[in-house]
């Protein structure tokens, strides 16, 4: 008899075969010519496996979005802060060891619901880390407008990215992430402090 632990691997295993195999089928077609029979064949696991796991190609779907968001805010909650470079480069590295999903969600056909959700976190991380670091007494929704200009124009550089399949070594675009946002928080200080 297998040990709780080896079915969680197991279990984690096959869920990542199955969210991959979902994300090349995505760089192929849309998600409402998917059949639950390609993603299982692609993933190599039964189609009872499946469905054990999740209800249809949508739930794959909404389930990989929920867990890159959770990822991603367990990423912020702990590293964002006044170093930028080391921020970015463990951001980065989540991204490189996720290229096939990060792709899906931040390529070139980003998806509208994610792009939003990812944007709110990082927006609100961004205010407050500007409101603590310079003591600001301006409300968040005054500094709410300078987050999102930041974000999403580092969000499309992100995408550029991952739309080029990863191919710019992550150090250099973390680099330059990290002296735009230095720059970034240096006129917010000097605007708003």
């Amino acid at each position: 008899m297998s040990s709780p632990r080896v079915e969680d691997r197991r279990v984690r295993k096959t869920r990542k075969a199955l969210r991959e195999a979902l994300a090349e089928l995505l760089v192929e077609k849309s998600i409402q010519n998917i059949t639950v029979r390609e993603l299982a064949d692609k993933a190599d696991v039964h189609r009872s496996t499946f469905y054990v796991n999740f209800k249809d190609v949508y739930d794959l779907y909404s389930q990989m979005e929920d867990a890159v968001i959770q990822e991603i805010s367990s990423i912020l909650s702990v590293e964002y802060n006044f170093d930028t470079k080391t921020f970015f480069g463990v951001l980065f590295r989540y991204l490189a060891d996720n290229k096939k999903i990060c792709r899906l969600f931040l390529g070139e056909s980003v998806n509208g619901t994610f792009y939003n959700r990812v944007s709110d976190l990082f927006e609100e991380s961004c205010v407050d880390c500007w409101r603590e670091e310079y003591k600001l007494t301006v409300t968040t929704e005054v500094l709410r407008p300078y987050a999102h200009f930041f974000l999403s124009g580092s969000l499309g550089v992100v995408g550029q990215w991952a739309a080029g399949s990863f191919e710019r070594p992550a150090e250099e675009v973390v680099t330059m992430l990290a002296e735009i946002e230095d720059t970034f928080r240096l006129f917010i200080k000097t605007k708003f402090a």
